[in-house]
């Protein structure tokens, strides 16, 4: 390595080398490309595990590379000329780095699937760097100073170039240009698309009427606008845009989803059908499965899972309605927790405040009294009562007493048409089971839930949800344990929750209970305090029941002749008489003031030993 700062003779033979060693690259880049060109981005193995390393050796190069454009910037003053017989070796540092960064990088990007328009041009940015520092070099080792300047500043600007788009393929396209001066963003975003025209088009046309309207019934909601898109964008278009194109999978439009994965022959979506749509299965197998999607992140919900099956089910158009969807009344509540998920906080407060009322007022007349005519007559069959919680409030009110033994998770489900509309709900003593509780989860307006002496555990409760409005919740005698109070989490008006003759610990709940704003019983609470109690009375009765005892029976055998010679004549007078002075007897209680007498004599006896010491002392 001698060679790099020695003169004429050694400089071209730095520059055959660095000749070869180009050369070599480039053919490690056509190996690659040639033996994963028609590869499945299946992932794992020990390819993968070696391309990962493209972002730790990454960033090798780029402070190198503006290290040596700096040194040859400071060579030109003589104060630092010296630095200019060090820019060769700093150059092939930048050279050999480069090499191994875009060898890694291609490695990673051909077995896992990257593509799209950041992707490729990140790609084609990093190569250029290779190229560039390769250049450098060989003016560099020529002493060609003004082409060893171009090609340094070339290396800095493709080195800038492929990390802005690097960057814009981790991170959302507006990463770099959300807090830039205006008039810098459209050169910020030179190469990356962003569907912003479109966006702004469709937000001047259609959304301004939307806008204008923001009273539209849901019924009439757009399922793809509304629902489908912000599912996409939030859960799935991070790894499948025009920028990012993970598995040949493009997912940002409506066409190119319908198109589904290239050469895969699993079709994404299959309309009409949203069992064999490969969007539908991997989004519900186990989240420990290696296909599960996505891959990180929060999991798709229940309610945004059915959407989008409801929507594939229905033909997976652009122009389909909720109403579209079927006339299952849960499709509405689905719709609004989608709906309220992909709002911003405030907004989501607003939508979850109104969307009890929005469900139930989103429909007819008829359509309300219906459904309320189809409860009476399923509470008239099994006898349970339906009634309003009062005069005032026309909420329902719904108890199970006189058909507990019949009233199980079928009759629940028969609840599901008026779920909104359900404030208190008694099931005690029923037959509800687990399975029963996932339609109580979607009473959103419940505030009172009685589930007494059911079969119901743990993992039920959590199939309850957050029950935004849940104040009372009993649970006595059920099979509930510790892990009720991740359920409990989640309801943030819970405030009493009764637990008595459960599986759960009394400690742990009062615990939990000191931790948050909620009153806790599980029945053992003054069970728990009375024992702090009798400790002390304990010791202090021994010594009461020393005292007590001695007058007691002095009392009783005065008592007892009182009442046995009365029967009898004067005769034995003088008998009473001597009794009395038996009675002096009483002196009895003496003896035991005698015996604390006694106990003092061993505290004297221990009296003179101390002094004793003292002298001692």
């Amino acid at each position: 390595m001698s060679t790099f700062v020695k003169h004429e003779a050694p400089k071209r033979k730095g520059v055959g080398i660095a000749g070869v060693m180009g050369l070599l690259w480039l053919a490690v880049i056509c190996v690659i490309w040639y033996a994963y060109r028609n590869a499945e981005s299946e992932g794992g193995g020990i390819v993968n595990f070696i391309g990962r390393f493209h972002v730790l050796i990454v960033h090798v190069p780029i402070g190198v590379i503006f290290l040596a454009f700096g040194m040859d910037i400071l060579s030109r003053l003589k104060k630092f000329a010296h630095l200019k017989d060090s820019l060769p070796f700093i150059l092939w540092i930048s050279f050999l780095s480069a090499c191994g960064a875009t060898v890694v990088g291609y490695l990673l990007m051909s077995v896992e699937g990257f593509a799209g328009r950041a992707m490729d041009l990140h790609m084609y940015f990093g190569l250029a760097v290779v190229v560039c520092c390769l250049l450098a070099l060989i003016f560099a080792l020529r002493s060609k100073g003004a082409l060893t300047t171009l090609g340094l500043a070339a290396a800095v600007f493709t080195t800038m170039a492929s990390g802005h788009f690097g960057g814009a393929m981790i991170h959302d396209t507006d990463y770099l240009t959300e807090h830039a001066p205006e008039p810098l963003k459209p050169l910020l975003l030179v190469g990356i698309e962003t569907h912003g025209d479109a966006d702004e088009a469709e937000a001047t046309t259609d959304g301004d009427a939307a806008e204008g309207d923001p009273e539209v019934a849901l019924a009439e909601r757009n399922v793809y606008d509304d629902f489908v898109v912000p599912i996409l964008d939030a859960k799935c278009n991070e790894c499948h845009n025009e920028n990012k194109v993970k598995g040949k999978l493009r997912m940002d439009t409506h066409e190119l989803l319908l198109a589904g994965a290239e050469g895969s022959d699993f079709p994404t979506v299959v309309p009409g059908d949203a069992t064999e749509s490969e969007m539908i299965v991997r989004v519900t197998l186990g989240e420990d499965h290696d296909e599960f999607m996505p891959p990180k992140g929060d999991p798709l919900t229940a309610e945004e899972i059915k959407i989008l099956s409801l929507w594939i089910a229905a033909g997976a158009k652009t122009e389909t309605t909720i109403a579209q969807l079927g006339d299952e009344p849960g499709i509405e509540v689905a719709a609004l927790a989608v709906e309220a998920l992909h709002l911003s906080e405030e907004e989501a407060v607003e939508t979850t405040s109104i969307a009890l009322t929005s469900v139930w007022n989103t429909l007819s007349p008829d359509e309300q009294k219906q459904r309320m005519d189809d409860i009476a007559v399923a509470a008239d069959k099994y006898h349970f009562s339906v009634m309003p919680i009062s005069a005032e409030d026309d909420r329902l009110r719904i108890n199970v007493i006189n058909a507990a033994k019949e009233f199980g998770d079928d009759q629940v489900k028969m609840l599901e048409p008026v779920a909104d509309r359900i404030a208190w709900l008694d099931l005690a003593r029923s037959q509800v089971t687990d399975e029963g509780l996932a339609v109580i989860g979607k009473m959103n307006g419940l505030e009172r839930l009685h589930l007494e002496n059911t079969s119901v555990t743990e993992a039920g409760i959590a199939k309850l949800g957050s029950m935004p409005k849940l104040e009372y919740l009993n649970l006595y005698g059920t099979k509930v344990g510790n892990g009720v109070f991740e359920s409990f989490q989640k309801m943030p008006l819970l405030r009493k929750a009764y637990l008595w003759q459960t599986n759960v610990d009394a400690g742990e709940a009062k615990a939990y209970e000191r931790s948050v704003n909620l009153e806790i019983n599980t029945g053992v609470d003054l069970t728990t305090a009375a024992p702090a109690k009798t400790t002390e009375p304990e010791k202090k009765e021994p010594a009461e029941a020393e005292k007590k005892p001695e007058p007691k029976p002095a009392a009783k055998p005065e008592s007892k002749p009182a009442t046995k010679p009365s029967p009898k004549a004067a005769g034995k007078a003088k008998a009473g008489t001597k009794k009395p002075e038996a009675a002096p007897k009483t002196p009895a209680p003496k003896p035991a003031a005698d015996k604390p007498k006694e106990t003092p004599k061993p505290e004297a006896k221990s009296a003179p030993k101390a002094p004793a010491k003292k002298k001692k002392a």
